[in-house]
């Protein structure tokens, strides 16, 4: 009965063990392929098709836990790596040319990416939190590795010092508030966190440190200081990629821990979240307006973002955690086809690094800056693209918590928002630009990134499909 036990755990947790496998297969192949040769990127994509297909076998709509009550499998952990391993498909789509061209060790990077995604899964079916933490190490340490490949270049050697500094507070935050709760409840297993404790002063400092830990990750206001130099300093190809996958994993990090672990608690972590929205949404999107580099202006409409997310976790329901998670996921799709609009740009020798270098886009490259004009109006909000569903469930279901104030507040930096979204739609249509000769595109990237950055107008048509999605995978 035993073995048979440990045989089913093991089935079920497949995907991850297949993705290690894969992730060390990889890695010797970069050892022992030649630098020039593709199999590495071939045999990548393959670990990652193999990881969704089994990742989608298991949606069964029953919660199982495996492993001692360390691993839950669930519907929202189903979701949550199917479309992370959806989206790694697509970043690596968008990054081989880059890679290539830049001569990074692709054994080493394209590991590092798949073990950061091993991280981003063990997240997502964590039950315990030495798992969370365990699944949240992985996945810092392979970004610290991605944002520093790139040696010779001292902007992004900076950008990978500083990330590694505050990654590792954000880390001390989150453990020592772990060890709290851990010595004030005597046990790690979120299920049994949900038993009503004794509100002391101890547990609600522990409680404290791990919404600050949350707030690092997710680059919230005033926790927010790697973030836009991550997003300037980092190789083009890791931009893409932190700015799309680790947003779900810090969606799910957040449910993890506040839904599944400290619901009971939500009295006191709401308040934090309130001041961490409010300042997140109003900062972030002031910023950006005075920002001329492209890559800081979003990172800072990133920070805006995740003031969204945290006005739906902060409701502390099952309306404004589907809210949330439906949120994250249009953001995903959004941010990753921003930057592989970049990349499309980087393969043609047309280098999108400041603001004004949009400029005159729409006359050389109508198609490129038609797709970023999309991609402007759904980060912005605006009706006819997916971007406007999202911001408008997060709103709806504030209204319907009696969080009025707060639904006021996201819509004026909404607004405040558009400024910089149009700003950029102005230079592309408006401003005469410097592009001296005109390349030829290249046809697969930009086949795959034209379905990509659609999909914010089909979505707009049919966004039920997702919204419920979400609300089921909440349960």
């Amino acid at each position: 009965m035993q073995i048979e036990t440990i045989i089913v755990d093991y089935i079920i947790a497949v995907p991850e063990i297949v993705l290690l496998l894969g992730a060390c297969v990889v890695l010797l192949a970069g050892a022992f392929i030649s630098a020039k040769s593709h199999w590495t990127y071939v045999l990548t994509q393959m670990v990652l098709l193999a990881t969704l297909y089994l990742c989608i076998q298991p949606f069964t709509g029953q919660a199982v836990e495996l492993f001692n009550g360390f691993y839950i499998s669930d519907d929202l952990s189903v979701l949550a790596k199917s479309s992370m391993c959806v989206f790694m498909i697509i970043v690596m789509i968008y990054s081989r040319a880059f890679i290539n061209s830049y001569n990074f060790p692709r054994g080493e990077y394209y590991a590092l990416t798949l073990f950061s995604l091993l991280g981003m899964m063990l997240i997502s079916s964590a039950n315990h939190l030495l798992m969370i933490y365990l699944g949240l190490e992985l996945l810092s340490l392979s970004m610290y590795a991605l944002v520093a490949m790139n040696r010779d270049d001292s902007v992004s050697s900076e950008a990978a010092i500083k990330y590694f500094v505050l990654g590792a507070i954000a880390s001390g935050f989150l453990l020592y508030g772990i060890s709290l709760i851990y010595g004030l409840t005597g046990t790690l297993y979120l299920s049994e966190l949900t038993v009503e404790n004794d509100m002391s002063i101890g547990i609600i400092a522990a409680v404290i440190f791990v919404v600050i830990g949350l707030a690092f990750k997710l680059g919230a206001v005033p926790f927010h200081m790697w973030l836009p130099d991550v997003y300037q300093g980092a190789p083009l190809s890791v931009t893409l990629l932190i700015a799309s996958v680790p947003k779900i994993a810090g969606l799910l990090l957040a449910l993890r821990l506040l839904m599944d672990g400290l619901q009971f608690m939500h009295e006191y972590w709401q308040q934090s979240l309130v001041v961490l929205a409010v300042l997140s949404l109003v900062a972030g999107n002031i910023i950006a307006i005075a920002q001329t580099n492209l890559r800081r202006m979003l990172g800072y409409s990133t920070i805006g973002h995740v003031g969204y997310i945290l006005l739906g976790l902060l409701i502390a329901n099952k309306i404004g955690y589907s809210a949330a998670l439906f949120y994250t996921l249009i953001y995903a799709l959004m941010s990753s086809a921003v930057f592989g609009i970049l990349l499309c740009a980087e393969r043609m020798n047309y280098r999108l690094e400041e603001l004004d270098d949009l400029k005159g886009l729409s006359k050389n490259y109508p198609w490129l800056a038609f797709l970023m004009l999309l991609l402007m109006f759904s980060m912005a909000g605006i009706p006819m693209t997916v971007g406007f569903y999202a911001k408008l469930n997060v709103l709806q279901a504030l209204v319907a918590n009696g969080s009025v104030m707060l639904a006021i507040i996201a819509v004026v930096s909404s607004v405040i928002g558009a400024f910089y979204y149009l700003r950029v739609i102005k230079l592309m249509y408006f401003e005469e630009g410097n592009i001296a000769q005109r390349t030829m595109m290249p046809a697969g990237h930009i086949s795959v990134l034209s379905i990509h950055s659609l999909m914010v107008v089909g979505l707009f048509v049919f966004p039920q499909i997702l919204i419920d999605l979400c609300k089921h995978a909440i349960g």
